[in-house]
């Protein structure tokens, strides 16, 4: 029960930390070259401190609200249900594309941790999740081999913190 508890407020610091408002650029630091976001999304708008594209973190930082489904697949009914979307929309593929955007947050230690690890954890738990989507038949020995990777649930989305910092600290 603590655990539904710590999961809501956790995602509140994130979208706090995704919907905040980002530094503004000064005309030292021009806009960054179009790139594109993980949503496929053109963004033009520089970070705070005009080395990274918070647009495209902010973007990616979104997908981080599917980690509470990674980190509660505990049962072949829940597996399945997130696999149907009938609990949340988890696009793994989506989530993966974001984690790699994230990266480019890997320089900018806070602290509240090293983003860098989180987000190969939060990688790792992406990829894991593929290959457990992919059993067939779903067994009870696959669910426990992915859970024995995740962890329990407040230290899977603990990770987040570190990530959150990271934005702050790259000025998005």
């Amino acid at each position: 029960m603590r655990t539904r508890l710590v999961i809501p407020a956790l995602l509140v610091a994130v979208l706090a930390a995704c919907g905040g408002s980002g530094g503004t650029a000064s005309s030292a630091n021009p806009p960054a070259a179009s790139s594109q976001t993980s949503t496929g999304q053109p963004t033009t708008a520089p970070a705070g401190n005009g080395k990274v594209d918070c647009a495209t973190i902010k973007t990616a930082a979104q997908e981080l609200l599917s980690v509470q489904f990674l980190a509660q697949l505990k049962d072949a009914d829940t597996i399945a249900q997130v696999k149907a979307k009938q609990i949340g929309d988890l696009d793994l593929d989506k989530f993966l594309a974001a984690m790699h955007d994230l990266h480019a947050l890997d320089s900018y230690t806070s602290v509240l941790g090293d983003p860098k690890p989180a987000i190969d954890f939060y990688e790792k738990a992406g990829t894991a999740a593929k290959v457990l989507f992919a059993t067939d038949p779903m067994t009870q020995a696959a669910i426990d081999t992915y859970n024995l990777n995740v962890g329990t649930v407040a230290a899977f989305i603990g990770h987040q913190a570190a990530i959150s910092g990271a934005m702050g600290t790259a000025g998005c």
